[in-house]
């Protein structure tokens, strides 16, 4: 049975999305806690752009539902800055457990109760939910490859790179208190050396690892991605591909070696002189034409922040 004193944050971190909000705080009407206590768990909003649309949102939304609402904003821009917050008020309002969704996703009822329970089963410092892709998802956009769920090899698989599984990410995450002021006894949580680029959560859950933190999968934890229409558009696609190149330059610099980013560059070059040469062939397929889009801005942003240790500013 859950500990009767087990007290659990619900995080999500917005900026300037007050209409998915909404429906993300809908969805958790009917929520399916099991034998968790409504009383024992809380949702905090933290604010990044603060306004009073979303405040009203969270007040308004937050009262139809079974627990508590906590609206608080952090002024300072970026995503690892919002993700701090919400560490920093979790903690001081007494939860044990933080459980982080973004605020464009949506979950099916039992996602936090599933987590819950794995971490109950295998008392993980670190539990991580899976997701499925927007049933609305253009067909082109799903056929590219570019939006990927975690099938069932890779969330079990517990040797990926830096020794993270698939599924690590911060859209679908329980993560304890105590490994939280572990990591950041040595400074931010969240680094501020991924505020541009992201990656802050892999960076994360890297320096959790690497001190002993157990990290398992819940696959039964679903949540629905849901993208905003930029994301499907050409331009959309360039800079988020350059923003994932420059996040992998960035990873390898701090949690890898030379060797991994020479061949991180070798590697994109490579492919940025395949797709160049691909793309005129693939003009009556929107399908091959973004999904070589993608990996040239990819490609495009490896070379760049190799050669200049710089980022594009993707969440400032």
């Amino acid at each position: 049975m859950p500990s009767p004193n087990c007290r659990v944050a619900i995080c999500i971190c917005t900026h300037t999305r007050t209409d998915v909000l909404k429906l993300l705080l809908q969805s958790l009407h009917d929520i399916d806690l099991g034998a968790w206590r409504t009383s024992d768990v809380e949702l905090i909003v933290i604010d990044n752009s603060p306004n009073p649309m979303t405040r009203d949102v969270c007040v308004q939304t937050g009262a139809t539902l079974p627990f508590n609402v906590y609206y608080t904003t952090e002024p300072e821009p970026g995503i690892t800055y919002a993700r701090n917050r919400a560490v920093a008020v979790a903690i001081e309002r007494g939860a044990h457990f933080i459980a982080f969704i973004d605020d464009d996703d949506l979950p099916q009822s039992d996602w936090l109760r599933q987590l819950l329970e794995c971490q109950q089963a295998t008392e993980a410092d670190i539990v991580f939910g899976s997701w499925v892709l927007d049933q609305q998802m253009p067909e082109w956009a799903r056929g590219t490859g570019i939006f990927r769920p975690p099938n069932k090899v890779k969330r079990e698989k517990k040797d990926g790179r830096y020794g993270l599984p698939s599924c690590a990410s911060t859209c679908n995450l329980l993560v304890g208190r105590d490994i939280l002021e572990r990591v950041g006894g040595s400074g931010p949580i969240f680094s501020h050396l991924f505020c541009d680029s992201g990656g802050e959560d892999k960076d994360f859950f890297i320096r959790a690892y690497k001190m002993g933190a157990l990290l398992v999968s819940a696959e039964k934890s679903v949540i629905h991605r849901i993208h905003d229409a930029e994301r499907y558009t050409a331009r959309g696609l360039i800079r988020r591909g350059f923003k994932n190149g420059c996040s992998q330059v960035n990873m390898a610099r701090h949690h890898g070696n030379v060797k991994r980013i020479l061949k991180l560059f070798s590697a994109a070059f490579i492919k940025f002189l395949i797709s160049l040469f691909v793309l005129p062939f693939a003009i009556c397929s929107k399908k091959y034409i973004m999904h070589h889009l993608y990996r040239m801005a990819k490609a495009g942003g490896v070379v760049y922040a190799t050669m200049t240790g710089r980022s594009i500013k993707y969440y400032s």
